[in-house]
């Protein structure tokens, strides 16, 4: 039997053909700008490989955004809409699923192995209790997942990237007051995330009179590591509202189970990345600290939990 899975974001779609079971998949990536809609672009992959949707089992493809009443996903940052009855009226899968792609990372945790994950910071997890996961990427991903008294795992499909965004002092208060008089509301992902980045770095130059001109994601983590003030600070700041959040989402769900950072930005940065400030921000909850500093915290070290995580619910569709 196989299956066809597929991780689709702003910029890229991944699709892989995996035989039920796999525990691995090998994606193809496919350039998102270009293709009007996921119906065309499930038929360039399907064509390149010369088959039919008819000759799979099933599809199960995650998108970047929330699932909708019908079934279908409107992308947060893309044209595309990921609806299971459009799909179905061009290509004939026996069995079509649509998760958000938070969703299906959060599955995607049950299938990492030994060497997956680089742990900073707190002890040993509670086997039975809620795993969250962040991933600062081109948007910020929030999930988790939640044990059941049968031993098995819901994930969560949340937007929690773009609940309010707290400051923690005279600075964080700044920015986010910025914030608010340009764009109406301060979430996370307003700056924990690729284009987050370069707005916070936009934003610190505007409050200081800097004349800098604006930098990208990629551009602003060279100019930190050649020690550019504004640049370092920028970083800074997101190392520890990342840490500040994630202990947010960790006091909310009870995730004594560990808080996951994945994404397109943490797993790259390597020394940039400052631990110390995320676990300390981590931790700075008032008298809920001491509940906080023993929660693990760990660095997902791979790019395709989405894919892992559709593996994982197909096994469950099939099974």
């Amino acid at each position: 039997m196989t299956v066809l899975v597929a991780d689709i974001g702003a910029t890229h779609a991944r699709f892989a053909l995996a035989a039920r079971g796999a525990k691995d998949a090998a994606p193809e990536m496919m350039m998102v700008a270009g293709i009007a809609t996921l119906e065309e672009a499930l038929t360039r992959y399907l064509d390149s490989k010369g088959i039919a949707a008819k000759d799979l089992d099933a599809a199960v493809l995650a998108a970047a955004g929330p699932v909708r009443s019908d079934g279908s996903i409107h992308m947060t940052n893309c044209p595309w809409v990921a609806d299971p009855a459009a799909i179905a009226k061009v290509h004939a899968f026996p069995e079509i699923r649509v998760l958000n792609d938070m969703t299906a990372a959060a599955l995607g945790l049950l299938r990492l192995r030994e060497g997956d994950l680089d742990q900073f910071g707190g002890g040993t997890p509670d086997p039975a209790a809620p795993k969250a996961i962040l991933a600062p990427g081109t948007g910020l991903g929030v999930s988790a997942l939640i044990p059941s008294a049968r031993g098995d795992w819901t994930a969560l499909a949340s937007e929690g990237g773009h609940v309010d965004l707290a400051p923690h002092n005279d600075r964080e208060i700044a920015v986010v007051f910025h914030l608010l008089r340009e764009f109406g509301h301060a979430s996370p992902e307003r700056v924990l995330s690729g284009m987050g980045l370069e707005t916070l770095y936009k934003t610190l130059g505007a409050l200081d009179g800097s004349d800098k001109a604006p930098l990208s994601a990629v551009d602003i983590a060279g100019a930190a590591r050649r020690g550019e003030a504004q640049a370092v600070e920028t970083v800074q700041l997101f190392c520890g509202w990342l840490g500040a959040v994630a202990g947010d989402l960790t006091l909310t769900l009870g995730a004594f189970g560990g808080v996951y950072i994945a994404g397109g930005i943490i797993p790259k940065w390597g020394d940039l990345f400052d631990p110390q400030l995320f676990r300390r921000r981590f931790a700075a909850k008032g008298r809920f600290g001491e509940l906080l500093a023993p929660i693990p915290t760990y660095i997902v070290g791979r790019n395709d939990l989405a894919l892992l995580g559709c593996l994982e619910d197909a096994e469950r569709l099939l099974s």
